[in-house]
């Protein structure tokens, strides 16, 4: 869940909304893959942080009762592993490209993994390890390919982020975005109001529109998780709406 300070309160972005957004910036990249690797790759890029219902997660409350931001957390000594099993679960039953690729975020998700000591989550990502190495065989494809095709997922993943974040600076300053496929490091700034442009251009068409939903809840503090999702559910969803813009 993504939660930014709002002058009426709180402003909410689903994970899924983040995700569909980083599909449609992946939708229009210029990169050259066969549908059946497509296709696949596209639906890790939309559901890699799917798995459960973030307004009923107890975690998405800070202890004074307001809604908590992603990147605020326990760190990986408590991940929620109930998610990382069900979005896998999820993935598997899609195809093998996509729990692979699913695999590859969560492994990329939980950085230096020997700074971890709780031997669940261990267990989790070396199960994980095993798992990718078992599909990469079966798949019979090139590390290098693969990792190509990570980096695709992570480039949009991130892109998709900074857009629902208001993380791009304003008055044209350029930031980096990420790695892209290729290893070239992109920038992005806003040429006007929600006019983005990225450089080098790395789209399919020099203009396209994109998208994200969101909710203003006005309600500042909760009692529980369970008052949070009640009033998520009866307030009114608005989308922002953008253009890529060579």
């Amino acid at each position: 869940m993504i939660v930014l300070s709002h002058q009426k309160g709180w402003k909410i972005i689903n994970q899924r909304s983040h995700g569909l957004l980083a599909a449609m910036l992946a939708n229009q990249y210029n990169i050259e893959l066969p549908n059946e690797i497509l296709v696949p790759t596209l639906i890790a890029i939309a559901e890699h942080d799917d798995g459960v219902a973030e307004t009923l997660q107890n975690k998405n409350l800070t202890q004074a009762g307001a809604p908590k931001n992603f990147d605020i957390g326990d760190g990986p000594e408590n991940a929620d592993l109930h998610q990382y099993h069900n979005v896998m679960e999820l993935s598997a039953s899609k195809s093998q490209l996509n729990a692979l690729l699913t695999s590859m975020h969560l492994n990329f998700i939980f950085g230096d993994k020997d700074k971890i000591k709780n031997k669940q989550v261990l267990t989790f990502l070396n199960e994980q390890k095993h798992k990718r190495s078992e599909i990469l065989k079966k798949l019979n494809v090139d590390k290098k390919y693969v990792d190509r095709l990570y980096r695709f997922v992570e480039w949009c993943d991130a892109f998709s982020l900074l857009i629902c974040m208001d993380k791009i600076q304003a008055e044209g300053r350029k930031m980096e975005i990420s790695e892209s496929p290729d290893g070239d490091m992109n920038r992005t700034f806003y040429k006007s109001e929600n006019i983005i442009s990225v450089e080098p251009w790395v789209f399919k068409n020099d203009n396209f529109k994109v998208f994200y939903e969101y909710k203003i809840i006005e309600q500042l503090q909760f009692n529980s998780i369970k008052e949070f999702n009640e009033i998520c559910i009866r307030t009114e969803v608005q989308r922002a709406d953008f253009v890529l813009s060579r």
